[in-house]
């Protein structure tokens, strides 16, 4: 008698030992989740913010292009990324991106532009319990157009890239046989936000169409460096 209500007990215990477990897990899910959507929402309205201050940017009609048909640009882009043995560089390929700009000043020698680039880069397979989600870096930045002629056109950009790397981890609990229990999944991320340096050059096909090449180096970490390389074709309006 003794002997099956310690069973019981030991049974009892157990239970309540993986229930707790279990709540545990999705308390930190939660918590986890919440504090990403707020992180992001930080993220977007400092975009937001730098894009509306860019076009509050006071201007000396003296020297600024006066034809509002050529204050914007938009470029479509391949995006290359480089192999660089970390997480960012060899979890992702580049696929395609696209920038818009808009004129803030400009002489016969240079202009400055700010402007919003965004990147999409689809997730690798990199294990067999974990699936990393496709992802967007969002990069607002601002920089300077060197005139040399009508042609050829060099550029410098300094920003701030926000990239979020998602992936989903499958954990095992007691028994996987068992239809009470199995796989719980697990949702996991990691911000990878780094300034940016973006030098480039255009070359102009005519008064409005151009092709575009530019590098962008991401300084992440001590031991985390991106580096991206576009190409593509864009329009001044």
């Amino acid at each position: 008698m003794y002997s099956v209500f310690a069973q019981f007990s030991n049974l009892v215990s157990n239970s309540v030992g993986i229930a707790t477990k279990i709540e545990l897990q999705y308390y930190q899910y939660f918590s986890l989740n919440i504090f990403n959507f707020l992180f992001m929402k930080k993220k977007i309205i400092l975009s937001l913010v730098l894009l509306v201050s860019f076009n509050f940017y006071p201007q000396n009609p003296k020297y600024t292009n006066s034809n509002k048909e050529n204050k914007y640009s938009v470029s479509i882009h391949y995006t290359g990324n480089l192999r660089n043995n970390n997480f960012v560089s060899n979890n992702y390929n580049g696929i395609a991106g696209i920038d818009a700009k808009y004129n803030l000043y400009g002489n016969p020698n240079y202009s400055i532009e700010a402007g919003l680039g965004i990147d999409y880069f689809k997730a690798r397979e990199i294990g067999y319990q974990l699936d990393l989600k496709n992802s967007l870096m969002v990069n607002p930045n601002i920089g300077i157009v060197l005139e040399v002629n009508k042609v050829f056109k060099p550029f410098f950009n300094l920003g701030y890239s926000f990239l979020t790397a998602k992936y989903t981890i499958q954990q095992l609990y007691i028994n996987p046989s068992d239809p009470a229990f199995g796989n719980f999944p697990s949702e996991v991320k990691y911000n990878f936000d780094s300034f940016s340096i973006n030098p480039g050059f255009r070359l102009f096909m005519d008064k409005n169409v151009y092709f575009q090449t530019d590098y962008k180096y991401l300084p992440i970490k001590s031991n985390i460096n991106a580096h991206l390389i576009s190409f593509g074709f864009g329009y001044k309006f």
